[in-house]
């Protein structure tokens, strides 16, 4: 009985992991499985978009999307960022991984790295919450044949 409970929960628990991860890529319009690098000593600043989601902008305006493996809830309220990797680059693979300097000090792995263009940094940054959106204008309305206004004796 307990194999089958314990069978039931890691199911539901997968499903639910993978059914967020395939609603965040459909959601965004990103391909959020990049295997990107980037070099530690060019990251300039970053933006905490969610609890497993950051923003990391190195050299040359490049804008990087970074996922971890799993949620921290250290992400939000983190003071600094840190890094640890055997050699100069930041990848998601090889056991890198992000430490946050807050309450406590939080290793998290990396589950991908993908550049972005400022266009979808932007997109990101409204999808999440981070900035509004644009104000858009209404298109001109199109002139309809036939709606023309007749007068009447």
């Amino acid at each position: 009985m307990k194999q089958i409970v314990a069978f039931v929960l890691l199911t539901f628990t997968l499903s639910t992991a993978m059914a967020d991860d395939e609603e965040s890529r459909r959601i965004q319009g990103i391909e959020s499985n990049g295997s990107d690098c980037i070099w530690i000593r060019t990251v300039r600043d970053y933006t905490t978009l969610d609890d497993r989601n950051l923003l990391i902008r190195g050299s040359g305006k490049r804008t990087y999307l970074v996922t971890l493996l799993h949620r921290s809830f250290d992400l939000r309220s983190a003071i600094g960022l840190g890094f640890s990797s055997r050699d100069d680059q930041l990848c998601p693979f090889g056991g890198d991984s992000i430490v946050f300097d807050g309450l406590s000090r939080e290793s998290v792995g990396i589950r991908a790295i993908t550049e972005v263009t400022e266009e979808q940094a932007e997109q990101l940054m409204v999808h999440f919450g981070k900035k509004a959106p644009k104000e858009q204008e209404a298109p001109a309305p199109r002139p309809v044949k036939g709606a023309e206004v007749e007068e009447l004796d």
